[in-house]
């Protein structure tokens, strides 16, 4: 089974280059799960003690605010879920949520940031990705907020 789950790892995006024995050292510092349909991974505010890799499946990330549920986003496969709170040391920003049948890894945070000490490229590449989807945020960001300005501009026209 382990050949099978590295060999799931070395053709995710993320890992693209790594050998089995690379991919096996990976999941060795991890543990792979199976996971179901709505199950709810960990919530807004917990603490960060684990960062999940998405190999297979769809998982979504949200936010509760006013009794509502706002999706931030979908994670596929090669999606890396709560680095920035382990290594940030602060709690959970948004919740995550299975939509469908996934198997993922799960690294403690200490094997997690052992990892990334140990390995440049693999450090390199989780801070590539993280730093782009924290950009993609902002982006999103400031144009609901050009877009709310500009509502309120034509309404107050009319």
């Amino acid at each position: 089974m382990s050949e099978e789950y590295a060999a799931m790892v070395t053709a995710l995006p993320l890992f693209n280059g790594y050998t089995i024995a690379g991919a096996q050292r990976i999941i060795r510092a991890g543990q792979i799960r199976e996971v179901a349909s709505g199950d709810v991974l960990f919530k807004e505010g917990d603490p960060a003690d684990f960062v999940l890799l998405v190999m297979k499946g769809n998982l979504q990330v949200y936010v509760e605010r006013n009794d509502d549920e706002m999706v931030m986003t979908n994670a596929g496969p090669s999606t890396i879920l709560g680095e920035l709170s382990v290594l940030c040391g602060i709690p959970r920003s948004a919740s995550v949520r299975v939509i469908e049948n996934s198997t993922i890894l799960q690294w403690p945070a200490a094997e997690f940031r052992g990892l990334l000490i140990k390995d440049v490229s693999l450090s390199q590449r989780i801070f590539r990705e993280s730093l782009r989807t924290l950009i993609d945020k902002e982006k999103s960001l400031i144009e609901s907020l050009t877009d709310e300005d500009e509502v309120k501009k034509s309404e107050q026209t009319a």
